[in-house]
């Protein structure tokens, strides 16, 4: 009978991989192996209201059905979506709409995440932008604490899952005063709680979406009140010294990477890895953190994209993880739990099921 224990290992060698210690025992001998697993962090979208599920179907789609109607049909390989309703943007639905202003509903997702094995959630959230913002200040702060809510219900029953912080900062430009208002109450709340993932460093893991789009005085503002608390990774799509000084690594945020027309992007990150690898070491003596972008797909059509990557029943999945992993990631990103208007969700839903999270499942335990 085999016994497997999970080991959180901080600042450990170059790879995306958790130690986990595998003991067998025999009547006459006893044999420890320790094998590697990666780690594979999911990104978690906190908009998902009932309201926002109707915004995007529209107008026409028949609510009322049960089970509700794939919103629309797509060819052959997966791509070129055609809506089956007018005013419809997404392609697949759950067999019942709920919505995140509901807990049970995000306590729901974590449970399957963590059955399935991932690592974790990289939880994209803003605040209020205001000083002396509480958990009722908006939407988000609302749904953030549901979130650790659930993630310190199900380790007390002895699941392993811990958060990371995706801080939403990409699609608008916020000022520096409100990225700081929000990084203190984040800091106030939640700063030591045991949810946050502090297994590669003691300091929280927070992502700066957007961080190339800031100039260097905001990410040294920034840097300098705040990286004490949290270890600040960027999300460049290049890496560069001048800025290299104010994040401790990089996660690229790359959710249409094509791994049949654009194969040289391999290539491509394993030149940044190796940029952000060489900058330098951070202030807490730390090395720089490479994180890689994993997804299973991608197909925003309806929405407005021009592209499609398909899924291929889970292979491109696969694939983008084998070519990423040439870049040695610390960890892998999964673009997403719940990204669904551009197509990269997991979250199983009608039109795909579970394939996409066996198929996160099975990479991780390396079959």
């Amino acid at each position: 009978m085999a016994l497997l224990t999970s080991l959180a290992v901080a600042n450990r060698p170059v790879s995306a991989t958790t130690a986990t210690t595998v003991t067998a025992k025999t009547s006459t001998v006893t044999t420890t192996t320790t094998v590697a697993r990666p780690r594979i962090l999911a990104y978690y979208y906190l908009w998902w209201s009932r309201a926002h599920w109707t915004s995007l179907l529209g107008s026409h789609y028949p609510y009322t059905q049960s089970p509700l109607p794939l919103p629309a049909r797509l060819d052959a390989n997966g791509c070129n979506p055609v809506s089956n309703y007018v005013g419809n943007t997404l392609t697949d639905v759950p067999a019942v709409l709920g919505g995140q202003d509901d807990p049970g509903y995000i306590a729901a997702d974590v449970a399957e995440a963590a059955a399935a094995g991932l690592t974790g959630f990289i939880v994209n959230w803003n605040g209020s932008g205001t000083a002396g913002q509480t958990v009722t200040s908006n939407q988000y702060n609302r749904r953030l604490q549901a979130l650790f809510d659930a993630v310190h219900a199900i380790n007390k029953r002895g699941i392993p899952f811990t958060l990371w912080i995706s801080y939403k900062a990409s699609a608008s430009i916020l000022t520096a005063s409100h990225i700081a208002n929000d990084l203190a109450y984040l800091k106030a709340r939640y700063g030591t709680d045991t949810a946050l993932d502090r297994s590669q460093s003691k300091r929280a893991t927070l992502i700066w979406q957007g961080s190339r789009k800031y100039p260097v005085s905001t990410l040294q503002a920034i840097s300098k009140t705040y990286r004490s608390t949290f270890r600040i990774l960027g999300d460049e799509s290049s890496w560069s010294t001048t800025r290299a000084p104010y994040l401790d690594g990089d996660a690229y945020y790359w959710s249409s990477q094509d791994p049949y027309k654009n194969p040289q992007s391999f290539t491509q990150l394993e030149t940044l890895a190796k940029a952000v690898r060489a900058s330098g070491v951070n202030p807490d003596g730390s090395r720089k953190a490479w994180i890689a972008p994993l997804a299973p797909g991608y197909d925003k059509q309806l929405a407005g994209g021009t592209n499609c990557v398909p899924r291929k029943g889970g292979q491109t999945m696969r694939a983008l993880f084998n070519g990423n992993a040439k870049s040695a990631p610390d960890a892998y990103g999964l673009i997403s739990w719940n990204e669904i208007a551009e197509g990269t969700y997991i979250d199983p839903m009608q039109r795909y099921g579970k394939t996409d999270l066996n198929m996160a499942h099975n990479l991780m335990i390396g079959s």
